[in-house]
């Protein structure tokens, strides 16, 4: 049931009343090293801690980085990844088991997703919408 109320709440929002980036006024709060490296948030790379690897896809959220949507691509889901536990892998190395994943971070600076600041609204024949109104 609440399922159902949270969705009707979604599809009744208006442009207006989305918040695209509700952390950004804070930044100035925290301390350096937290917003340090900035420019590496929206790098399309592998996280890596220990046996789990999670892909970043910055690119579908654009505009939570004050950046222009543009179309999204089909995502590699790699089910393996999600499968792997700890139950009998304690001498595993896990620095060579996942080591094409952490060569990934590695070059970070080269994934960094480029795309214009968004100023304003897209407008509603953006590329974007009208991809998405395909797919939806």
């Amino acid at each position: 049931m609440a399922l159902i109320h949270y969705r009707e709440q979604l599809v009744r929002m208006r442009l207006n009343q989305i918040m695209w980036q509700p952390y950004e006024a804070d930044f100035g709060h925290f301390p350096d090293f937290c917003v340090t490296g900035r420019d590496t948030w929206t790098a399309r790379v592998s996280l890596v801690c220990f046996c789990i690897v999670e892909t970043h896809h910055p690119n579908r959220v654009l505009r939570q980085f004050g950046l222009v949507q543009g179309r999204l691509d089909y995502v590699v889901y790699d089910e393996r990844l999600h499968r792997i536990n700890l139950r009998g892998k304690v001498e595993k190395n896990w620095r060579e088991e996942h080591g094409p994943y952490i060569l990934t971070w590695g070059m970070r600076q080269q994934q960094v997703c480029h795309a214009p600041l968004q100023i304003g609204e897209m407008p509603h024949d953006h590329d974007y919408y009208r991809w998405y109104r395909l797919v939806t």
